[in-house]
């Protein structure tokens, strides 16, 4: 099991994780659920994952998309909201992995810049926290 969590940073109740270098696609996702979870274990509720470093990743099929979100929303178990940094390229058009987590009842959503990932995230309520003033 991949522990390389030195890419972790905290900053203002969010956890920001930039993973970098050449992963598998599963190793990738696996990284990802590292972090997810060692956010939960703790207590932290926003979780910024910038995915932009990994190298040479292929664009997941849907059925990736739909186990690597399965796999988050294990590890969030509910207790934390989520965004993704990703190209462009890497973004379904109709964002059917944060369609899917939502089902798995992980709230996350995908952005191509960090900017617009982080307002989504600033902005955005965590489930069972009363809302940010």
């Amino acid at each position: 099991m991949l522990q390389k969590l030195d890419a972790i940073e905290y900053s203002d109740g969010v956890c920001q994780y930039r993973p970098r270098g050449k992963y598998s696609l599963v190793d990738a996702v696996d990284l990802i659920s590292h972090a997810i979870a060692h956010c939960r274990d703790r207590g932290v509720t926003r979780l910024l994952i910038d995915a932009s470093g990994f190298e040479d990743l292929p664009i997941p099929s849907l059925v990736d998309r739909f186990l690597m979100v399965e796999d988050w929303a294990q590890a969030a178990n509910g207790t934390l909201v989520a965004v993704l940094v990703v190209p462009a390229q890497y973004i379904h058009p109709r964002k059917f992995g944060v369609k899917v987590a939502g089902s798995f009842g992980l709230v996350c959503d995908v952005y191509p810049t960090e900017s617009a990932a982080m307002k989504w995230l600033l902005d955005c309520p965590v489930p069972g926290v009363p809302p940010r003033s």
